[in-house]
């Protein structure tokens, strides 16, 4: 174990005198397969541990003395999988509850982008975020929130200027600045968006260029963002990575990209992550997390040390982190024993050399509640009569225009924050016939927003959500059917995972017997109202032409 006071050089000298055999470890994991992304090899060793650094590989039969050792019986020893870019929030867990869905699947860091919770109750949520990631048994580092708000149309529970988003990339654990999703103030010269940029100037800087393609992409790189996870065809994907940007390619619940990007990444390009983005607390539970991935990538002719790369070294060569990624004398011992390289099926998961256990008290998140103010109870919802109805992908977090027709599902999107405003649109798509589900989780700007619903459903619903102070909640006739509570800041629960999913499934077996048709309609729903991403969203101040820049007006023809 690392001392109390040590230094860099005296644990790194103990290290060589634990490689040496001069002195002994603290662990031994004998007779294990080694995978070496960087490499494509695999190979058997031992692997000593050290202060939870790892000191040496070495062969079975050396004498090297361990006070521990565990057996790995022929198992593949492979480096701890690394999250580049997701919205721990997304899950609706707190990071402790995050923490124990993902370390089973042997995921050892992440990098949260939290401008959910910074959306809401500014650079406070960024500090908890990170304060609540050190006790969660996972190592949680952060970016800091670009977009706060995430455009000019949008006013959450907090603004984020440069001042403030400089004095955040001080912070312990912040890595770098988090997507720039205001790609037309980048392009434009805004001068608040480029005075972010020059706070972040120097260190990472993700990009979030959604549709941005050709001569605007060219620029978009060249006001020196890093990276970017919008690439949704391998045109798009090629271009980027020809731009010099690292492809993070996305695979959440609401986007899904991967499938489609497989042919690139075939291709085995350089710079290049798997990241989840937004994964709801369901899938993480019944299908996966990075490891889901990974089965993916095998099963579409990828070789399993590729693979790994895109969630191992690869992201921590992105992020400088420069002691994690790898199975190497020095690193961070975070690695996980895997049965095959095919299913990635994990058997146990380390984290500085000790078995992983999610754990902590999540730390209180005070404020964050729904506030729809008095007049909500006399509130109509009427959809002016020119505005197109937002075509809904059940895959894609973007969405087309579309004509009004039957099977049309009502959308109202109110201010949370006690400012009393809202609007309403139509949607396709959706298969909601009856009823409302609505969320207090909205990207970005994290408003109510209600699907479907009679006016009397779409006011009982939005009264349901105050009550809980956040969550999900499907109502039918005034009457709750299923609720989902979100307590801290109206976007995350501290029930066991299990148990979150549990009623997160009761929320969407109820919209299912009013009609909804959609795989994950809460998560689908929250991205409904995202202004940065295209082509229609809804506000509270109107309906969204993304391509445009501009809010649609009430009274003229479109």
């Amino acid at each position: 174990m690392v001392q109390a006071g040590e230094t860099e050089q005296t644990v790194r000298q103990r290290l060589v005198r634990v490689a040496r055999g001069l002195e002994a470890a603290d662990l031994r994991i004998r007779g294990a397969q080694v995978v070496q992304p960087a490499t494509r090899e695999v190979f058997g060793a031992d692997v000593l541990v050290s202060g939870g650094r790892v000191a040496a590989l070495v062969g079975t039969g050396t004498e090297h003395v361990a006070a521990r050792t565990v057996e790995a019986r022929g198992a593949f020893l492979a480096p701890g999988l690394i999250d580049a870019h997701v919205h721990i929030e997304s899950s609706l867990l707190t990071p402790a509850r995050f923490a124990a869905a993902v370390l089973p699947r042997g995921t050892t860091a992440v990098v949260a982008e939290p401008h959910e919770v910074v959306n809401v109750l500014g650079s406070e949520g960024l500090r908890w975020m990170l304060e609540a990631g050190r006790s969660s048994g996972l190592r949680v580092y952060a970016s800091v929130p670009s977009c706060v708000p995430a455009s000019p149309f949008e006013r959450g529970g907090a603004q984020m200027q440069a001042q403030d988003v400089a004095r955040a990339l001080r912070l312990p654990g912040v890595l770098g600045l988090a997507e720039m999703m205001n790609y037309p103030g980048v392009l434009g010269g805004d001068a608040a968006v480029w005075d972010v940029l020059e706070a972040g100037r120097g260190g990472r800087m993700d990009g979030h260029a959604a549709g941005v393609t050709g001569a605007d992409l060219q620029a978009y790189a060249a006001a020196g963002l890093h990276s970017d996870h919008e690439a949704t065809t391998p045109e798009e994907a090629r271009e980027r990575l020809r731009a010099g940007l690292w492809l993070m390619v996305r695979e959440g619940s609401a986007a899904r990209n991967l499938e489609a990007l497989l042919p690139v990444l075939r291709e085995r390009p350089r710079r290049a992550m798997l990241v989840s983005d937004d994964v709801s607390v369901d899938e993480l539970l019944s299908l996966g997390h990075l490891d889901r991935l990974m089965r993916v990538c095998v099963a579409g002719g990828l070789h399993p040390a590729d693979a790994l790369a895109l969630v191992t070294c690869n992201p921590a060569e992105y992020w400088g982190l420069h002691a994690l990624g790898l199975v190497a004398p020095g690193y961070h011992a975070d690695f996980v024993l895997l049965r095959d390289l095919e299913g990635f099926e994990v058997l146990e998961t380390f984290v500085g050399g000790t078995e992983a256990r999610a754990g902590g008290v999540t730390p209180p998140l005070p404020g964050g509640g729904v506030n729809l103010g008095a007049g909500w109870d006399a509130a109509g919802f009427d959809v002016p009569a020119h505005w197109p109805v937002i075509a809904v992908h059940p895959q894609q977090i973007t969405t087309a225009a579309g004509p009004l027709g039957s099977g049309n599902a009502r959308l109202v999107v109110a201010d949370r924050y006690g400012r009393g405003e809202h609007s309403a649109c139509w949607t396709s798509g959706t298969g909601m016939t009856g009823g409302a589900l609505a969320v207090s989780v909205l990207h970005d700007a994290h408003h109510v927003a209600v699907l479907g619903g009679t006016d009397a459903d779409v006011r009982a619903a939005g009264r349901a959500l105050e009550a809980l102070g956040g969550g999900a909640v499907v109502v039918s006739g005034g009457e709750v059917r299923a609720s989902l509570p979100l307590p801290f800041a109206g976007l995350m629960s501290d029930l066991p995972p299990g148990e979150a999913a549990a009623r997160l499934a009761e929320v969407t077996a109820a919209c299912r017997s009013l009609g909804c048709t959609l795989p994950y309609p809460v998560t689908t729903l929250s991205f409904l109202g995202l202004s940065v991403i295209p082509a229609l969203k809804l506000t509270p101040h109107g309906l969204l032409d993304v391509r445009a820049w501009q809010l649609l007006g009430r009274e003229e023809t479109v």
